[in-house]
């Protein structure tokens, strides 16, 4: 496991990398922890090399957190962010990025749960997801998998820019898919939720701005999963 620590506070970073390291020893993980203190410094880091996870400061001189977070949005392959401040009335500004994870400093006791749900969440990552597409079968990474949707007899499975299309049941993709956070929010539609920027009741936002309608019978349901999505990913 490749994680970054960006923060410019040296002596707190180091007192921190060293609880995390000796979390992660006791689930089996020895990760390479590379610090840096400033933005640049985390952004060259993570485009030099692919990385599972980046603790970011907020609040940091020359390029603060959440400039390094916009950065970070086009990226394809961008690693979880956690952001990591004693800043604590900026937690909801922090939600625009999609962040794995809001941890305060003042509260680093929450950070064995936080490691215990990220190492759950890079597990499922690696799950695949096999579609026969006339004859041949190809495996896809759940985590890749933005949206399922109809097509007459057919289902379009979207990942970022690319799209793959085979015949199959939707019904039959929700059942399977369901342990795995993905949510039937129409009968067209089948949502991976980790992509999941805005839930209303009509309709879902996805991160890459792909608008999914809600349909009337599945608003309450599609809600209450999503809000169950979210509690788990927090204390």
């Amino acid at each position: 496991m490749r994680i970054i620590l960006c923060d410019d506070d040296t002596q707190f970073m180091q007192s921190f990398s060293k609880q995390l390291f000796s979390i992660l020893q006791k689930h089996g993980v020895i990760p390479k922890v590379i610090p840096t203190h400033t933005g640049l410094d985390a952004l060259r880091e993570i485009t030099h090399q692919p990385t599972d996870v980046l603790f970011l400061d907020i609040d940091m001189p020359q390029q603060d957190g959440f400039s390094v977070a916009t950065e970070l949005t086009a990226m394809e392959n961008k690693p979880l962010i956690i952001f990591l401040s004693s800043l604590d009335h900026l937690v909801y500004q922090s939600f625009a990025f999609q962040p794995f994870w809001f941890l305060r400093k003042s509260h680093l006791e929450d950070l064995p749960t936080v490691i215990e749900k990220l190492l759950h969440l890079l597990s499922s990552q690696q799950i695949q997801y096999t579609i026969n597409v006339n004859g041949n079968n190809i495996s896809i990474s759940l985590s890749d998998i933005s949206y399922f949707e109809s097509d007459g007899h057919y289902i379009i499975a979207h990942m970022n820019e690319k799209t793959i299309r085979f015949k199959s049941r939707m019904s039959d993709i929700e059942n399977e898919l369901k342990p795995y956070s993905f949510i039937r929010c129409h009968i067209g539609f089948l949502v991976n939720c980790r992509f999941i920027k805005i839930c209303s009741r009509t309709s879902i936002t996805l991160i890459t701005g792909q608008v999914i309608p809600i349909s009337r019978a599945k608003a309450e349901e599609t809600q209450t999963i999503f809000m169950k999505y979210m509690r788990s990913l927090r204390p």
